[in-house]
């Protein structure tokens, strides 16, 4: 049964053995097959394609323009399905051939260069994205992606795998220059204004959320779309926020004063998620690194700086 594509690999096979023996014959004896076999698979081809491939009047039997097409495609793939095909059999395929990973900014800020080194040990090729994170879940159940790290565990899907990397806490963050009460978030936003965080993100959504189970409105003048441009705005004086350790890490900023948030706890975790049983060990073992990797510059900076900020962080063993 010939695909929907208008071929299959054999008949690619055929069609690329007639154009390098010259003849329909040469190409039957080189692959076993009867003669009429391959000129049934060749007429096949050329009505499932809809074009003529090759120029029946010359000898040995050259291609026409839509022929040569079609001949340096099948090549490559044709080459591709034998390396697959040698790998399987050789039990050679541990080796991931491509990985494709996206990963909250803040994550890829902290440890994404000692991650992609690691990611090179266990794959031939990978590519890694950030951007927004509320986009992260849809790449991965869409195929677009493989690993996502993200603060979106994915929860009401199955045939998932979740490794824990990180949970921390939200924090009050304002200038340096505050010398002002931080007891009060009501009172502080009359003074100074609410920076936001742009409402599609899910950081930004809860922080939203948990406002509103705490019954606070606060005005909404400023949303902006990164941690980047939100910790500046309030290092120049403008305004304050909430964010979390690795957040500020990412922006890079020593100068912020920071306090604990004044209403119940916010915490954000971020988790890795793969599709279950295509990556082998993989996953658990980028998650195990990750945390390795927290553990180190980001950890020790943080005690030095905010002990307090630091025995609040969660990183599984």
């Amino acid at each position: 049964m010939r695909s929907g594509f208008g071929f299959d690999l054999r008949s690619l096979e055929i069609f690329v053995a007639t154009l390098e023996r010259g003849s329909q014959s040469a190409a039957a004896e080189s692959l076993g097959l009867k003669q009429s076999s391959v000129s049934q698979s060749l007429a096949n081809l050329e009505e499932a394609l809809g074009v003529c491939l090759l120029d029946r009047r010359s000898r040995p039997l050259e291609p026409t323009a839509a022929g040569r097409f079609l001949y340096d495609r099948a090549r490559r793939l044709l080459e591709e399905a034998r390396g697959t095909r040698g790998e399987l059999i050789s039990g050679s395929f541990g080796k991931l051939h491509q990985v494709r990973l996206a990963l909250v900014d803040s994550l890829a800020t902290a440890v994404g260069q000692p991650l992609i080194a690691v990611i090179k040990r266990h794959t031939r090729d990978y590519t890694l994205t950030t951007g927004l994170s509320h986009m992260h879940g849809h790449a991965l159940m869409t195929r677009h992606v493989d690993i996502i790290i993200s603060d979106d565990r994915l929860e009401d899907y199955d045939g998932l795998e979740r490794h824990p990397i990180l949970a921390e806490p939200f924090v009050l963050v304002l200038p340096a220059s505050w010398d002002g009460p931080v007891d009060n978030l009501r009172w502080l936003a009359r003074r100074l204004d609410f920076v936001r965080y742009a409402p599609q993100s899910l950081i930004g959504q809860a922080i939203e959320r948990h406002l509103r189970l705490n019954r606070l409105e606060l005005p909404a003048r400023l949303h902006l779309d990164n941690t980047f441009a939100v910790l500046r705005l309030v290092d120049a004086g403008v305004g304050w926020t909430l964010a979390t350790p690795l957040c500020l890490h990412q922006a890079g900023l020593s100068r912020l004063r920071l306090a604990p948030l004044p209403i119940p706890a916010l915490r954000r975790q971020l988790t890795l998620v793969s599709r279950r049983d295509e990556l082998g060990g993989l996953p658990s073992q980028l998650a195990r690194d990750a945390r390795r990797l927290l553990e180190g510059d980001f950890l020790a900076e943080l005690r030095r700086r905010h002990a307090w900020v630091a025995e609040a962080i969660t990183i599984p063993r």
